[in-house]
């Protein structure tokens, strides 16, 4: 098996290679537009304060999360982190590439100086909340969040 990497996505990765994986999660959602996917897609990397990880074992996609870092007023003026996106091959679940993710994620977070990152999760999907608690997150209101 091929060694996992890490990486910051950007414009020159196809977005039709994530769209295929983030569709796992959402089988019934409609796939845009070649045009408007790639629209999309530029406009996701070019954003300030938002990376994309990908997790890759050799050529393959195997998982990938979303982050954006949002400016603050509160806690003095310390941004928070977003999260959302969260998805990892059913063939590589529970074999650390969820770790490996969220902890470029965290690691970026801290080194913007958030003071939480914050995430949401389908009330049905029992292992994930399982999988965000066991990484320091906590069930509050309808959401999950991580103080840092």
């Amino acid at each position: 098996m091929a060694e996992l990497s890490i990486r910051v996505a950007t414009g020159a990765d196809d977005p039709d290679r994530l769209f295929d994986l983030l569709w796992t999660l959402a089988p019934d959602d409609d796939r845009p537009e070649p045009d408007r996917l790639m629209s999309a897609w530029r406009e996701i990397v070019a954003q300030a304060g938002r990376r994309v990880f990908l997790a890759e074992r050799g050529a393959d996609l195997v998982g990938a999360v979303d982050t954006v870092v949002v400016p603050n007023l509160t806690r003095g003026a310390r941004p928070f982190m977003l999260v959302e996106n969260v998805v990892v091959r059913q063939a590589d679940r529970r074999g650390g590439v969820g770790s490996a993710l969220f902890e470029a994620a965290s690691a970026w977070a801290h080194e913007r100086g958030c003071y939480k990152i914050q995430l949401l999760s389908n009330s049905r999907r029992a292992d994930a909340h399982h999988f965000y608690e066991r990484h320091g997150f906590a069930a509050t209101a309808k959401g999950y969040r991580r103080y840092l």
